[in-house]
């Protein structure tokens, strides 16, 4: 965490700190298999064809846990969601020629990526849909070591967040739905971002009805996200989220209690 700029609380969250130049917790956290600052370059079909062959791997129902536990037991779980749920459909995707889908990778400029840090911030609890090729470290994880499940502590704090978002009066926005949230503390230690990003996970998954389509159900093209979002209230709500108004979508709420 030091290497990357980040420290724990005195209550457990996690924010921002002066990133450690020391170079005996570089060499600690490379001895731990971690390469700190390593930048790779990626070609856009390389990212897209791994993600395709990493979501393969993976089960619905075993995403749909590891997401559950991601409210406590294993705060990583959140992002597999977001991540399997857009690579999911890439492969029957519309092309046009040898030209990648619209799927927000580009077609020809190199992609960088740090793996380290993209699995450190999910490890802290931050999840979110904006930049597709780094759900490529999640993906890979995931297929590589498996994913994690539920516990009843877990589930328990499904439940509490589903009757939240089922009192929510029809026209609420995403952003008072994150601050009803924060007040009922079922995430205990989670900053704003961190919250927005398990509503993310919940509105990608389809359980929060939205103008946009959820990545859950079929292939959403980047263009269409990028219209939904400069249509959006706020440019720091990403959708599908930004486009949900209230409700609640009761057979997948009934799916996520049963996982």
């Amino acid at each position: 965490m030091r290497v990357y700029g980040y420290r724990f609380t005195r209550t457990g969250g996690v924010v921002g700190a002066e990133k450690s130049n020391d170079q005996g917790d570089t060499a600690e956290a490379e001895s731990l298999g971690w390469p700190v600052g390593t930048v790779e370059r990626l070609a856009p079909v390389d990212v897209f064809e791994r993600s395709i062959a990493a979501a393969s791997t993976l089960d619905e129902d075993a995403v749909l846990g590891a997401f559950v536990a991601g409210l406590g037991s294993a705060p990583h779980g959140r992002q597999t969601l977001i991540s399997f749920a857009w690579a999911r459909h890439l492969a029957s995707a519309p092309r046009t020629g040898i030209d990648l889908p619209d799927c927000g990778l580009g077609q020809d400029a190199a992609l960088e990526l740090d793996s380290t840090e993209v699995l450190l911030r999910l490890a802290l609890g931050w999840a979110w849909n904006e930049q597709p090729h780094r759900y490529l470290p999640d993906l890979e994880t995931a297929a590589a070591t498996g994913l994690p499940s539920p516990t009843a502590e877990d589930r328990e704090r499904m439940r509490a967040l589903l009757e939240v978002i089922s009192a929510q009066p029809e026209g609420t926005t995403a952003s008072e739905l994150e601050k009803a949230v924060a007040r009922a503390k079922i995430v205990p230690g989670t900053d704003k971002y961190q919250r927005y990003g398990i509503l993310i996970g919940l509105a990608e998954y389809g359980l929060l009805p939205s103008t946009l389509s959820p990545s859950w159900e079929g292939f959403v093209t980047r263009t269409a996200f990028a219209e939904a979002w400069s249509g959006g209230p706020r440019s720091d709500i990403t959708p599908p989220l930004s486009g949900w108004r209230g409700g609640i979508d009761a057979e997948r709420a009934a799916r996520l209690r049963g996982v």
